[in-house]
């Protein structure tokens, strides 16, 4: 097993779980954070149907289900099989019956083929996040779905000058230097694809960003 499939499936599960029960932890601390104001953008209302990549170990359901209810649904993608056990683990403790997990690699993940529907919204994030991918997940938006991709911000400065240490919370997460360095394409993507697109740069700290819109109608 190689180190990042060890780190997904022992370690950052257990981070989590205990993140459930604490606020000391700032590698999750400051990821959940970032995934709350994205979760914002996307408007949620009852009944909605949510698509979320990268799920992991499922601590936006919380933000999620308050907002749809058991009238909506939402569907979560990761690769990491410790990650989704742990996600599972808690939506069988809540009782949860309309949240659908499924283990797979983003990099081979195609919405539009997985579903046979729209989904209202779709949360996201800019690690293992391709043009391709990117591109699906706005397809397979309703007309007028949001959209909301979050993540580390392209370093600058000294930032840069002293990457990796100064990023290595992020790199686990997938957002590497080349990852990182696609952003601008990505938010070019968006802005082309969507309407209402916002992006807001203070996420926490002018370190990460959340860039959101809505699908044009048809």
């Amino acid at each position: 097993m190689n180190a990042i499939k060890f780190l997904y499936n022992h370690i950052l599960p257990k981070l989590f779980e205990l993140q459930d029960s604490s606020t000391w932890i700032p590698i999750v601390k400051d990821v959940i954070k970032a995934k709350k104001r994205a979760i914002e953008y996307l408007e949620l209302q009852q009944g909605d149907t949510v698509l979320v990549t990268s799920i992991g170990a499922g601590f936006e359901l919380d933000f999620i289900l308050q907002k749809i209810g058991s009238t909506g649904s939402v569907v979560g993608v990761d690769f990491s099989e410790g990650m989704l056990k742990r996600a599972q683990n808690k939506i069988d403790k809540n009782g949860w019956l309309n949240v659908t997990l499924l283990q797979k690699d983003l990099r081979e993940y195609n919405p539009i083929k997985e579903l046979n529907y729209k989904v209202d919204a779709v949360l996201s994030n800019f690690g293992y996040l391709d043009e391709s991918l990117l591109y699906s997940l706005i397809n397979v938006l309703k007309p007028g779905g949001r959209v909301a991709i979050s993540g580390a911000q392209p370093l600058t400065g000294t930032r840069r000058l002293l990457y990796p240490i100064t990023f290595v919370p992020e790199m686990i997460f997938g957002l590497t230097w080349k990852f990182l360095h696609k952003m601008p394409k990505h938010i070019e993507i968006i802005k082309t694809e969507c309407t209402e697109v916002a992006i807001n740069e203070n996420t926490f700290g002018r370190y990460f960003v959340t860039v959101a819109g809505s699908k044009k109608l048809a």
